[in-house]
């Protein structure tokens, strides 16, 4: 800018004061019009500047620990459904195993043993952690043609809402998940998630079908393998028709076209199983039975199920424990030196003040019965937990508590060693969660043969034969499988395991239709340790194991839980969450149960 000359005016020499005066305000002027001038200039050179290089600022304007769905990583996201669906089957398996007797329950009434809030973990895990997850992955793995993390996603998906239909009835599932649309959903019909999980196992399938396929770098279960996901589909399909086969009589055609076609996991390899590690914090990597009991001092944090060491120690041979401790015993369940382990070997270190039951009359004469012999207190030769119902309190006996064995939860394998429990014993915690097993699914078929007359796949004797010997099997070999070496004269000879496999057999032959069922039932129900789903749904369904044992502590304990109660977390924060179930009502039953109110005890 220049300023002209003919601006400032000429005067007089005499009045140079003037002339000064206006020189400065001339001058003043001009430069704060200068000053405004140069500020407009230099925002507008700014919002240019900024306007030029927006493409490179927008992106930083989004929280990388906020990412959008539209910018989450599939594979992060698969991660997370299937971590927290683990949590959610390890959840509802503890409450499951605890009322069907498979772990100890300690009651003593049905009524009051769990508060709503003891179901509020599984209830937040399914609904937080699976399936809002898998309803943000799953739309977003399908546009970018990772269909075989979509599938995974809509399998567990199915699993878990047909879960939580199996363990609490209705729940919300159509209006659930929908954020701030929707924070008060309704519950859906039992039946009609059921319909939806078996769609979403279809739609699944479809997904794995599906040519392009991205390669899964996240399956944690069976390494992005879209035929064994198929395989898995299926075979939730055959259970999800056997659970509703007593309340829907197209289920039968529907289950001898999935047995027909046999594309179900009846091989080892084909198992749905998580793998755990042995990293002790951050994060703990092991087996949670393993983590809760091998600890350095005051002996397993757990008790074990007196009724179920019983039922694979002592049951067939008169109520009296056989081991197979060598070659030379070959009498014997195979499993039990792999499913428990003993730290010690008989009651003599008992005292009344450690193991105060032991003192008692055997059994009390309060102790209303003991069907088939079924023990109090001990079960014997080093076997001890505890009784179900028994609500007494613990004393202490840690020194002298059986645990949980090399399988499935990774720990110590018993070869009599006798020793206290440390932390890091034996195969450090790198045990399973037996989702689903082939024997599993031997044992279903063994059912709807016998039940529905369904025998495309064999006899329900030869399938029950079957089932029994895929899980002695899977047991004896799992140490081998995980890197733990057992002393050669410990494991198993084939001779021991046809004899027991007879054995069972031998009674089969002879029960008539309900006891046969029961034995199928009750095989089952051994080789599902470490899955309470199965347990708590089968003795629902079928009223087996008929043997097991009843409450301790009272002779009333009131109806059998048949579904849980509402979590606290629901029906304390939906406005249009139903009623909470009447403790003690024997109404409370799934929709597929529709046996007699006095079925279970």
């Amino acid at each position: 800018m220049t300023f002209k000359r003919n601006h400032i005016s000429k005067t007089p020499h005499n009045d140079s004061n003037v002339t000064v005066q206006h020189m400065v305000h001339f001058v003043t002027t001009k430069l704060i019009h200068m000053k405004k001038i140069l500020i407009i200039c230099s925002v507008a050179w700014l919002m240019v500047g900024l306007s030029a290089c927006n493409k490179q600022f927008d992106p930083l304007l989004n929280n990388p620990n906020y990412p959008s769905p539209s910018t989450a990583d599939v594979d992060l996201y698969l991660n997370a459904v299937q971590l927290n669906f683990v949590n959610f089957f390890e959840g509802v398996s503890t409450y499951g195993a605890q009322l069907s007797r498979q772990q100890f329950w300690g009651g003593p009434q049905y009524s009051n043993a769990y508060q709503p809030a003891t179901f509020d973990g599984i209830w937040t895990t399914a609904y937080t952690g699976v399936l809002s997850n898998a309803n943000s992955l799953i739309p977003l793995a399908e546009a970018q043609q990772k269909y075989i993390q979509a599938g995974i996603a809509k399998v567990l998906k199915a699993y878990t809402i047909c879960t939580l239909v199996d363990v609490f009835g209705d729940v919300p599932y159509s209006e659930a998940n929908l954020g701030d649309a929707n924070t008060n959903p309704h519950v859906d019909a039992s039946a009609t998630i059921y319909a939806n999980g078996l769609a979403l196992l279809d739609s699944a399938i479809a997904d794995f079908n599906k040519t392009g396929a991205v390669k899964v770098p996240s399956d944690l279960f069976y390494n992005g393998s879209a035929s064994k996901w198929i395989t898995l589909a299926n075979t939730l399909k055959l259970k999800y028709y056997m659970q509703t086969r007593l309340v829907d009589n197209t289920v039968p055609a529907k289950i001898q076209a999935l047995m027909t076609t046999n594309n179900l996991i009846n091989s080892a390899s084909q198992d749905f199983a998580f793998q755990y590690g042995k990293n002790l914090a951050s994060p703990d990597s092991r087996n949670p039975h393993y983590g809760n009991n091998y600890v350095n001092s005051g002996g397993p944090g757990d008790y074990l199920s007196n009724y179920f060491m019983w039922k694979v120690t002592a049951q067939k041979y008169n109520g009296s424990v056989t081991l197979l401790n060598s070659p030379a015993s070959t009498v014997g369940d195979p499993r039990a030196r792999f499913y428990f382990y003993r730290q010690v070997l008989n009651s003599a270190s008992f005292t009344q003040t450690t193991v105060p039951c032991a003192y008692l009359p055997n059994p009390p004469a309060w102790y209303p019965s003991v069907p088939d012999q079924t023990p109090f207190c001990y079960v014997g030769k080093g076997y001890f937990g505890r009784d179900f119902g028994d609500n007494s309190g613990s004393s202490p006996d840690g020194n002298f508590r059986t645990t949980w064995g090399i399988y499935p939860a990774g720990g110590e394998f018993d070869q009599n060693q006798a020793a206290s429990v440390t932390l890091g014993m034996g195969s450090g915690g790198n045990g399973i969660s037996p989702i689903w097993l082939s024997s599993y699914t031997y044992f279903l078929e063994a059912e709807a043969a016998l039940t529905l007359g369904i025998t495309v796949n064999g006899t329900p004797d030869q399938l029950l034969a079957q089932g029994i010997n895929a899980s002695i099997s899977k047991v004896i070999n799992f140490p081998t499988a995980i890197g733990y070496n057992i002393p050669s004269n410990y494991m198993p000879t084939t001779t021991q395991v046809s004899n027991y496999v007879n054995s069972v057999l031998t009674n089969y032959a002879a029960a008539n239709t309900a006891g046969k069922l029961d034995i199928i039932e009750s095989e089952y129900y051994i080789a599902l340790w470490g899955n309470g789903v199965e347990p708590y749904n089968n003795i629902r369904r079928t009223g087996s194991p008929k043997d097991v044992q009843i409450a301790v502590a009272t002779p009333t304990p009131g109806f059998f839980m048949r579904s849980f109660f509402y979590p606290s977390v629901f029906v304390n924060r939906n406005q249009n969450a139903p009623a909470q179930k009447t403790p003690g009502v024997a109404a409370n039953k799934v929709f597929w149960d529709n046996n007699p109110d006095n079925f279970i005890k």
